[in-house]
């Protein structure tokens, strides 16, 4: 960390740990001794994967998994918010030997029924999901930032370009399935008075990223690097993490896809310059000072 990375994308992870401020000592030291001493950024980037495997994909609560007093967590959200919440279910699809255009019409066929029966298509395909998908906490944001996204029909690419979905940009076809619920849905997944579910995104809970950007500690969530940025920072959303959940049939809005290039390094260095320009705007001016 003392010699400055002069690759592009490793000098903003270096910087993404140089910025975070929302992990307390104690899970610090723990993360520390995880990726041992690394010989290179490679070793590093290859320690911290295995620290977010080992440590952060589990199916437990944030408040047990990270402790409980981490200054992330995000105790008493409003349990009728909505959120929604994208997956990529290329493999899914593929797995199951279903087409999109057949799960969209399950999709409206629950819209318009009262209750499902148990064999339902989509609800089969759901639990196979459920079955599939790693124990890894959820990135959501809140329906109220996102007015009308689900009726838009261009809500994938509107969607990755306002979340910083980069990884979603990889030149070929890629499928998306757009999740919409509550908050209390989460909270009644898991029945546990007592524990923390919510908790803003920190540097090491999830693999090195050069799109990923620290907030300052103190905000409410982070925000993601948009990757259609407004001059008043308007496009900031506020994003959060939460405990694993098993979805619901009802959970399905609308599965599309998206086919863009990917983004050049320098343009997402550009974009993290931006970026980090309206947090110093809207919440700490000296921000990333000594950082980048």
């Amino acid at each position: 960390m003392q010699t400055r990375r002069t690759d592009a994308t490793e000098s903003a992870e270096q910087a993404n740990l140089c910025m975070e401020d929302r992990v307390s000592t104690s899970r610090q030291a723990a993360y520390e001794t995880a990726v041992d001493s690394p010989d290179d950024w490679g070793s590093w980037q290859e320690g911290h994967f295995n620290y977010v495997r080992n440590h952060v994909r589990r199916r437990q609560s944030l408040s047990a998994a990270f402790g409980s007093g981490e200054p992330s967590l995000r105790p008493g959200i409003e349990p009728n918010q909505h959120l929604y919440r994208v997956e990529r279910i290329d493999w899914l699809l593929s797995d199951y030997g279903v087409e999109a255009e057949e799960v969209n019409g399950w999709i409206k066929e629950q819209r318009n029924a009262t209750s499902f029966a148990v064999n339902h298509p989509l609800v089969d395909l759901t639990e196979y999901f459920n079955e599939e998908r790693d124990a890894r906490p959820a990135f959501v944001v809140f329906e109220a930032e996102f007015p009308g996204l689900g009726k838009s029909t261009n809500w994938a690419k509107q969607f990755c370009e306002r979340c910083g979905l980069t990884h979603m940009f990889t030149g070929d076809v890629v499928t998306l399935a757009l999740f919409y619920y509550r908050v209390q849905d989460v909270l009644d997944d898991w029945q546990l008075p007592n524990a923390t579910l919510f908790a803003a995104l920190t540097v090491l809970d999830q693999a090195m990223s050069n799109v990923y950007f620290p907030a300052p500690r103190g905000t409410n969530g982070g925000h993601a690097v948009g990757l259609k940025p407004r001059t008043d920072c308007s496009h900031l959303a506020t994003e959060l993490i939460h405990a694993r959940m098993d979805y619901r049939a009802h959970h399905w809005v609308v599965v599309d896809t998206v086919n863009e290039p990917r983004l050049p390094t320098n343009e997402v260095r550009n974009l993290r310059a931006a970026h980090l320009e309206c947090i110093r705007n809207l919440a700490t001016t000296n921000y990333g000072v000594g950082c980048v």
